[in-house]
Order: structure tokens, then sequence, then C-alpha cells
């Protein structure tokens, strides 16, 4: 434990009695009410570690500052490594530019040194980037979300300064709409598709077809209980969808939603596995995207993060990257892929360099999206 005699700081490994200072701590600085449940599933049942991955700051008895982290299996060729992902840093407004964010971080590293861990990976937005800058993490590649919003009008009051371009929202909203229904890639379709869903997740098509087309760049290695972990969080609720060709599965996806603090119905296609194929792959994500748009019309926004879907197949759909206009306008949460091997040496994994951006191949299950 590191403490700081002039400050009284002390940090640490976390303990159960940190618990309710950590959820308190989580509700004030994210401004939302996660509750137990939540945290058990994010950082206490992970599969891959044997403890708590989370350090905490305390001061007169108080938890101030928390560093967790989202321990994955990543795959990249035939190695699979254990990467830790830094998730929701938590700093006490009151105890903020006392260099606590570093100080957590390093007393993590120098933790994981003599452990299995090889790699950290994340996603932070331009404030904290520089930060892990700092501490040997390197730039990979600028993480583009797209954004299909179909109700405007639900966003204006929180995203939107402007009362002439709220109003704006309000009227453009069934437009948007009469415009989004006569998108399809039907076009593009082979005519022998069908699409199934099912409330939650179909653990073994997932897996499946995860094994019949394994990418090769670096990726959360999906097997049983990495999806079972994975899409657990009380947060969402999900559903998969299956597209078959002559009665073989050949993609599928994840749906999942919540309603934000904001009350903003987001869906997330939070999934997509195989990540590449050819033209039975590409026709199978084209029906499943349309089946997933025509589940979730009354859902604000439908949001898909990576490089996996083609660009022209989501543009066909309505979906816009939230770093050109108009989408930029409204959309805070732009972020970098950076990573750091956790020796701060070894930047390659078997002959893959961990700073190249094409041997990345992520959708939003390898994302700290709660």
């Amino acid at each position: 434990m590191e403490s700081d005699a002039v400050t009284e700081y002390q940090i640490r490994q976390y303990r159960p009695a940190d618990r309710d200072g950590v959820l308190a701590l989580d509700s004030l600085v994210w401004d939302r009410d996660r509750g137990g449940e939540w945290f058990d599933w994010k950082y206490q049942q992970n599969p891959y570690v044997d403890h708590t991955p989370l350090f905490v700051v305390r001061k007169d008895g108080d938890v101030v500052g928390a560093r967790p982290f989202m321990p994955f299996e990543i795959r990249v060729d035939d190695h699979t490594v254990l990467a830790l992902q830094p998730t929701d840093t938590m700093v006490h407004p009151d105890h903020r530019r006392q260099g606590l964010f570093t100080r957590m971080t390093e007393r993590a590293i120098e933790y994981y040194e003599d452990t299995d861990v090889d790699l950290y990976f994340n996603f932070p937005n331009g404030i904290s980037r520089p930060g892990y800058e700092r501490l040997g993490w390197r730039r990979i590649d600028r993480k583009r979300t797209h954004y299909r919003v179909q109700h405007p009008e639900s966003l204006a009051t929180e995203y939107i300064d402007s009362p002439p371009a709220r109003a704006g929202a309000v009227l453009v909203g069934p437009l948007l709409r009469r415009y989004y229904d006569r998108r399809s890639g039907a076009d593009d379709r082979l005519d022998d598709i069908t699409v199934e869903s099912r409330p939650g997740l179909d653990v073994d098509k997932l897996v499946r077809l995860y094994e019949r087309r394994q990418p090769a760049g670096f990726h959360a290695y999906r097997t049983r209980r990495f999806y079972e972990w994975r899409f657990a969080s009380p947060v969402w609720v999900r559903s998969t969808y299956v597209a078959t060709v002559d009665g073989e599965p050949v993609v599928a996806l994840i749906a999942r939603t919540r309603r934000t603090n904001d009350a903003v119905t987001i869906t997330q296609i939070g999934e997509v596995v195989p990540m590449t194929g050819g033209m039975r792959w590409r026709s199978g994500l084209s029906a499943t995207l349309e089946a997933v748009l025509a589940d979730h019309l009354s859902s604000d926004v439908v949001a898909i993060s990576g490089t996996v879907i083609p660009y022209d197949l989501l543009l066909t759909y309505g979906f816009l990257p939230d770093d050109r206009l108009p989408i930029s306008l409204v959309s805070g949460h732009r972020c970098t892929l950076v990573a750091r091997p956790a020796d701060g040496v070894s930047w390659s994994i078997g002959d893959r360099p961990l700073d190249e951006a094409a041997y990345w191949q992520l959708t939003y299950a390898e994302r700290d999206t709660t």
C-alpha cells in the first residue's frame, strides 16, 4: 500500500469493505446509479482473474479515487494473452489535481508486472488520453462510432444548445424516419436468406460462427465463457439475430438496448460474428441489420462501433460517423484506441505489432460500454 504522509492518501488494491464507497463514488462522478448487481458482474464475476481488478484511494476513511480494470483474453493469430482494459476512472471532485489518476495507474502497473497480464488497451477521450501516453500507452487508431439517429427530437433538449437547432430537430424527425423507411440493402442480398431472432444470447451459434472464421488480428477471444460474462450486464436488454442461407447460419448479431439517464433509448449492435466473410456473409449481414432496425424503430439512436461492418453498408442503412457533420455536432464521445505492453517493452505478440491499427479487429464487445 502506498501512503503519502503529507496528504494522507492511501492507494491500494480493492477490499470488500471498499464496495459501498466505490459505488457511491461511481454515482457521484458518472451521475448514474448502477448498483451492486452491475458492480458484481463487471468486476467480481469476470472469468479471467481470481481477484477484483480495482485499486482505490482512501483519505480519512473515505474512498476518494478508484482505478478499475476489465480483464479480457485477447486472441491474435494462434496466441492468446491476458489483457486489462482501464475503465471508469474515478476521482472525487474535491481531490482532483492531486495526481491520483497517475498514481493509481502506476500502482496497478507495478502490481501486474509479475503476473500473467501481457498488455493494456483502452479507448480514452481527448481529455484522459495524454495521461495514458505519459505512462507509456501509444495511440493506435481513432475509433469511430456510427449512429443512426431515429428520433432527433428526443436528443434535442439534452444535446443541442441552440433553440433554433432544437426546433429544427423536432421538425426533421418525421422526415428522417420516412427517409429510413426507404433504405434497404435488398439489392445486395441473396434470395434464399432468412433471419431469426431470440431474446438473450444464442451462445452456441455465436461460438460456432466465431470458430468458423476467426480473425487474425487482435480481438477478444470469443469462447462460451466470454459471451456468458461479457453480455450479462444488467444494464442492457439483449437479443440475438442469426442469418441463415440454405439452412446454414452465416452471420449473427447481438443487439442490446438501454435507456440512459438523459431519457434516451439507445440500441447498440454489440457484436458481429464472424467478423469477416464473403458474399454470403455480407448478404446475411445486410439482412440481419434490416431485421434489427425493424425491431427497434422506437429506439432514439442505433449505434455501431468498429470497422467490421462495411462502410457502404452502414451508409445504406443511414448510419453516419461521429467525427463528421452532422453527428459531430452532438457527439461528445469520440475516442482513440491506445495500448501498452505490460512490461513497457514488448510491442509485438508473435509477428503482430501492438501499435498497428490494421491488426486490431474490434466491435462493442471489446469496448467498456457499461
